[in-house]
């Protein structure tokens, strides 16, 4: 891993600082922060390499996957001499030459209702890769309880969802609000259903950007889904409100 003290870190993040609505002190957020980003696939990737480059100073990144050769198009951390390695450790070593300022903390495990608490606990943003429905409720129902900001993303074949939940935020509803747990859901692999690459990066990269948006203090519109058609390049919102109801965000 390069040294930091080779890396002139002002003149590194110059063109973000002159930025009008970026100053010293937002970046200094920025390189104090920690985020807590679960999954490391389509999304994960994407969503690790431009917030390790673009000045987070810690990630915290699992995952239990090995890399599988089907993963490469889109998943573009990893390459050849990747499959079968854990992903949060190849994704680690990737991110160790590009952005060797962030401290990437690789848990190569799930994520599961005994690690999460202290891993969110110690999170300023969490960040939910993943494809699994009955971890997206868990991460958003211990994010809500945490109060911690929690971007959530999805993609699928052409199409890409993205909801910010500000728990901070009174009136904006959660992921609850929107999907029923006690519903059920059906888990859209990617293995089955199939995703276009770029759609993927897309939506990694989107939620990047909320989650930096949100670390440096700027507007973020939390409750609100926006839908992408990858296929067509459209983009569509729909505003969530709080469900007095939800168990979750409503109490």
């Amino acid at each position: 891993m390069a040294q930091s003290g080779q890396i002139d870190e002002e003149r590194l993040f110059s063109r973000q600082v002159l930025l009008a609505d970026v100053d010293d002190t937002s970046m200094a957020r920025l390189r104090a922060a920690e985020v807590l980003v679960v999954g490391a696939g389509g999304l994960g990737c994407p969503v690790a390499l431009y917030l390790a480059c673009g000045g987070v100073g810690r990630l915290r990144w699992a995952d239990g996957d090995t890399v599988d050769l089907s993963n490469l198009p889109r998943q573009i951390l990893f390459g050849p001499q990747s499959v079968g390695e854990p992903k949060v450790l190849a994704g680690r070593a990737a991110l160790s030459a590009l952005a060797p300022l962030c401290e990437v903390i690789a848990e190569a495990q799930h994520a599961t209702p005994q690690n999460l608490p202290l891993w969110i606990e110690q999170a300023q943003v969490v960040v939910d890769c993943t494809d699994q429905f009955e971890t997206r409720h868990l991460i958003n129902r211990l994010c809500v309880a945490a109060r911690k900001p929690l971007v959530i993303a999805s993609v699928i074949q052409w199409s890409g969802q993205l909801l910010v939940v500000d728990p901070r935020e009174a009136s904006s509803g959660c992921y609850a609000c929107l999907f029923d747990p006690d519903l059920g859901g059906t888990d859209a692999a990617c293995g089955a259903f199939g995703v276009f690459s770029t759609a993927a990066g897309l939506m990694g990269l989107m939620q990047a950007h909320e989650a930096l948006r949100l670390l440096m203090g700027l507007p973020v519109e939390a409750g609100e889904l926006r839908l992408f058609d990858a296929k067509r390049l459209q983009t569509d919102r729909v505003t969530i409100a709080k469900d007095p109801a939800c168990r979750v965000c409503s109490g």
